[in-house]
């Protein structure tokens, strides 16, 4: 079953109107931390593409009322009033006291189409193109969920990576302290202070680096959302106790969904349509047409002196237009036509093609991801072992403050791709969502908890 992103485009563009007094207070700026889901939830609503998206659905929802326009009777009513006379100097008044005469006349026409293959096309046409709108615009809502959750994970990494490395500049700062400790009681030797000092600048040299990515990453989900965000909620490394996807549900299982229900492959499926559409209006041309027409005209000729009568007229019949000639317009248009209709086909083959890669890409982030990550949980807590070790030794003189110092950067390097591992996990959950058209709120809360 697809699951939609189909809001109506004017609740949405009401929405926005609602929500911009809130953005325009920073109603999140006031918070300390912004959930994932409350970062969707603003970004739903200001977000550019978004918005975009909603302007061109509404505009979509008129195509197939203008296409079947053409199907309906044509009505017009044609008048026109003014004044003629003679311009060959003629004086012959024995008729009239006057060259000049006014002349005004009413004409009200009729045509109902009775078979017109352009006119047929067109309203298929319409429809097509009110379909495609439709689809981009679940390709908008479902794209969102990736997009937000990128700039979310990627201020997370920042943020991790700036945890750490103060976690890790307090270690050694630490270090330091003792080694200078340990040298002006005689027990140590300058080049351990030197190599902590030294440590210690490189991981200054690293943390301006992270808070520059981190004001950056903050900045483009600021812009997403159009509202001030100063910060998010903490990561947990603490890892799910299960795979997040079941075992029922394998690769097979998300490839046969995602064929149904992924809106842009649908979309490219909708403009395969309108291309054919396109095609059968050119090949029209080489169709006769037929058409009802009736007609109602009055005519009234006035002269200054003297009013001739009235002329009332109608007409009732049918009108058959046959197409003989265009100069090869009409088999030039249809061979362009049809070439554009294999290659939207094209563009669909490449869609499902690529679909299917990514699925793949997708699923395996997931299910490789979960394993790859209890392993660096594991690989974590052998590092912080390690480390008790080496502290201990260098206690007892067998250990240097290298060897401490390079055991602090195991520790923290194990830590740090931890949690990138459990963000690629993450990211890899909610575009398996995306790409099978299956991404929604509740999938955001439940990659929230994992969180």
């Amino acid at each position: 079953m697809t699951v939609r992103f189909r809001y109506s485009a004017r609740l949405l563009l009401s929405l926005f109107t609602g929500w911009g007094a809130m953005s325009s207070n920073s109603v999140w700026a006031s918070q300390e931390a912004l959930s994932l889901t409350a970062a969707y939830d603003a970004s739903r609503v200001n977000d550019p593409t978004v918005q975009s998206a909603a302007h061109a659905y509404d505009a979509s929802t008129h195509e197939e009322a203008i296409g079947r326009g053409g199907l309906y009777p044509q009505v017009s009513l044609t008048s026109r009033y003014g004044y003629g006379g003679r311009t060959d100097g003629g004086s012959d008044t024995s008729y009239v006291n006057s060259n000049d005469y006014q002349a005004n006349n009413v004409t009200l026409a009729a045509q109902q189409p009775l078979y017109d293959k352009g006119r047929w096309a067109a309203y298929q046409e319409g429809k097509a193109r009110g379909q495609l709108g439709s689809q981009l615009f679940d390709v908008a809502g479902q794209t969102l969920y990736d997009r937000v959750a990128k700039g979310y994970f990627d201020v997370a990494r920042a943020e991790n990576e700036i945890k750490l490395i103060a976690q890790q500049k307090t270690a050694i700062n630490g270090l330091v302290t003792q080694s200078k400790k340990l040298y002006q009681g005689g027990q140590g030797a300058i080049t351990d202070i030197d190599e902590a000092q030294a440590r210690l600048d490189l991981v200054d040299a690293q943390e301006a680096e992270a808070q520059a990515r981190r004001v950056a990453a903050l900045r483009a989900l600021s812009g997403r959302a159009s509202v001030a965000i100063e910060d998010i909620q903490s990561m947990r490394e603490e890892l799910p106790t299960g795979n997040p996807i079941p075992p029922e549900r394998d690769l097979p299982y998300w490839t046969a969904i995602a064929h149904d229900a992924n809106p842009e492959l649908a979309a490219r499926l909708a403009a395969v349509k309108v291309a054919e559409a396109q095609a059968d209006s050119q090949r029209a041309g080489h169709y006769p047409t037929l058409s009802l027409t009736t007609q109602l005209s009055r005519q009234e000729t006035r002269q200054y002196q003297e009013q001739d009568p009235r002329q009332d007229s109608y007409y009732v019949g049918v009108q058959l237009d046959i197409p003989l000639y265009r100069g090869g317009a009409v088999r030039a248009s249809v061979a362009k036509a049809e070439a554009q209709v294999a290659g939207a086909q094209s563009d669909y083959d490449v869609q499902r093609q690529q679909l299917a890669e990514d699925i793949e890409t997708d699923y395996l982030g997931v299910v490789a991801g979960f394993a790859k990550s209890k392993a660096m949980l594991r690989a974590v807590e052998s590092n912080q072992r390690a480390l008790t070790s080496t502290e201990k030794g260098f206690q007892g003189g067998v250990r240097s403050t290298v060897d401490i110092l390079d055991a602090q950067q195991r520790v923290f390097q194990a830590r740090r791709d931890l949690l990138n591992t459990k963000l690629d996990m993450l990211q890899s959950y909610v575009s398996l969502h995306t790409h099978t058209g299956q991404m929604n709120r509740a999938v955001l809360e439940q990659v929230q908890n994992l969180f």
